[in-house]
């Protein structure tokens, strides 16, 4: 009996220690669960799983539009990648869920394909050429044009950005990044 107590407290605990963070474009001390730096881009990546949702965040440098993907496998370029594209419009955030239907070139509208934008929650601050994006997805929606987020589970990361706001920017104005064996 004490020990089914105890069991019960321990989880309760844990349940209460792993809270989701605030999707509100800000990223407090301790928020989230983990973080990683790639050097090369500058963009720091930030994550939490609570539950069934994958809560992301996105630091970093560009003039324009930020980005991060996700790719099971590289078989053919970036067919087949589930994208999140960020920028600002009027002084207000624009978050794309969007699908990589050829192997180069730009991503296309998830609900273009057949899919819908699945991003539950999203949030941002842009100042002085320097984001803050916060955004949550479940990590598996069931649609072929997202990438399930299984925790421990190598897949591709994708990270990118643009020196325009314009999502529609000429592809080969763009930095990109490919982060192989990386999980959540």
């Amino acid at each position: 009996m004490r020990r089914a107590v105890f069991g019960f407290l321990v989880l309760a605990l844990g349940l209460v220690l792993a809270q989701a963070p605030k999707v509100d474009g800000k990223i407090a001390p301790g928020e989230y669960a983990k973080s990683f730096k790639h050097d090369r881009s500058g963009i720091t990546l930030y994550w939490s799983v609570v539950g069934d949702t994958l809560y992301l965040a996105l630091e970093g440098e560009s003039k324009g539009w930020i980005g991060v993907g996700f790719l099971a496998e590289k078989t053919d370029k970036k067919k087949g990648a589930d994208q999140y594209l960020f920028y600002m419009d009027g002084g207000k955030l624009v978050a794309l869920d969007m699908f990589q239907t050829k192997r180069t070139g730009a991503p296309v509208a998830d609900e273009r394909e057949g899919g819908k934008n699945s991003i539950l929650a999203s949030a941002a601050t842009y100042e002085g050429g320097r984001w803050t994006v916060e955004f949550s997805r479940k990590l598996k929606t069931g649609e072929a044009t997202d990438v399930e987020i299984v925790p421990g589970r190598k897949l591709i990361l994708m990270l990118a950005y643009s020196d325009k706001m314009d999502p529609k920017e000429e592809h080969k104005k763009t930095q990109r990044w490919y982060v192989e064996d990386f999980a959540f």
